[in-house]
């Protein structure tokens, strides 16, 4: 097995961990080709999300992680300064990006957040729970702290009497 496949399989498995605990409520890998692959999964508010492995890059990304987010609105900097919050010495060691293992990093097109985890040691496992990890934090603490309830509501077509 090439460099490039042992690093999506990698990736393949902690998902694939991920699916069979729950955390994902459908779950599904595409096929791998030139270093690169994608897999989908349904997870926070009942949402489809990409994952796509980029080997020879050393990237794992989510194209779309938060839906119709104006690149110069506040909402959009408050989530880069919270992804930059989660490589910091202060918080907990198991909540810590280690920005020698990874950096992560945010982008807007066209108004769709995406998030990118850039491996630093070819720890790609590490990767994966870390970006995962990160994800669910966006959904857990970032949306969750009442600023962006009627984002949530408009976007992921939410019950107001269900959330």
């Amino acid at each position: 097995m090439s460099a490039l496949s042992l690093r999506i399989e990698q990736v393949a498995g902690i998902l694939e961990g991920y699916a069979s605990r729950g955390v994902f409520r459908g779950f599904s890998r595409g096929a791998a080709r030139q270093g690169k692959a994608v897999f989908k999964m349904t997870w926070h508010k009942d949402r489809s999300f990409e994952l796509i492995v980029d080997a020879k890059r050393n990237t794992l990304r989510i194209p779309v992680v938060l839906p119709e987010v104006p690149s110069n609105s506040a909402m959009y900097r408050e989530l880069e300064q919270f992804l930059e919050s989660r490589e910091s010495p202060t918080l907990p060691e198991h909540r810590r990006i280690h920005t020698a293992k990874a950096r992560i990093r945010a982008a807007n097109r066209g108004g769709n957040v995406s998030v990118t985890l850039t491996v630093q040691d070819g720890d790609f496992e590490y990767g994966a729970r870390k970006l995962i990890n990160t994800i669910h934090e966006i959904f857990m603490d970032f949306l969750s702290d009442g600023r962006y309830y009627e984002y949530q509501l408009e976007k992921f077509n939410l019950d107001p009497d269900q959330v």
